[in-house]
């Protein structure tokens, strides 16, 4: 099955982007961070430590060793602008796993609607396998970049931790309870 039709059959009219499925008001969506206290960047190699720790615990539990998608979406900029995060390379994750073209969003800025190239490819979870591309999502030097499961649960993770999107919500209620110290403190769960 392609990753468009895979995408389909769970997640109809959404954009495989983690921020842009928080502004869809997603059923079943649960927030971790990934360092104590909420802190938003690792500074020691301690911290990367921990954060490497509970992002491989979390991706393990959501999409354990079955083959999953590796996503990533692609902005584009118009003539004349530059992202600051051009400068790393943000889509470096897209050659080095080999992801292929897979379908493409527009996302609704008001205006023409700016184009979002999105390219996937089935990989398999293993801990420590992505920890270089965790550590460039967690210091914003890559794209936007998710997994997906075959139950279609999303492993999100973003600059200071991690949204799951579960298949029910029975799975957030475990999940919560089984790592309740890495939950946001925030009443608006952020």
């Amino acid at each position: 099955m392609s990753f468009e039709n895979a995408w389909t059959q769970f997640h109809l009219g959404e954009p495989p982007i983690g921020w842009m499925l928080l502004g869809e008001g997603a059923a079943n969506r649960l927030r971790f961070h990934s360092l104590p206290a909420s802190k938003r960047y690792a500074d020691t190699d301690e911290e990367r430590s921990l954060l490497l720790g509970r992002q491989n615990v979390l991706a393990f539990e959501v999409l354990g060793d079955r083959p999953c998608w590796l996503v990533q979406a692609h902005w584009v900029l118009q003539a004349g602008e530059r992202d600051v995060a051009d400068q790393h390379d943000p889509f470096r994750a897209t050659r080095e796993w080999k992801l292929d073209f897979a379908f493409e969003i527009l996302e609704d800025d008001g205006e023409e609607g700016r184009p979002w190239p999105v390219y996937a490819a089935q990989v398999r979870w293993a801990a420590g396998r992505f920890d270089d591309l965790l550590l460039s999502i967690a210091d914003e030097k890559a794209g936007p970049t998710l997994w997906m499961g075959t139950d279609g649960a999303i492993f999100a993770p973003y600059d200071g931790g991690v949204d799951l999107f579960l298949p029910n919500a029975e799975a957030v209620q475990r999940l919560a309870a089984q790592h309740p110290d890495w939950l946001p403190t925030h009443p608006l769960n952020l």
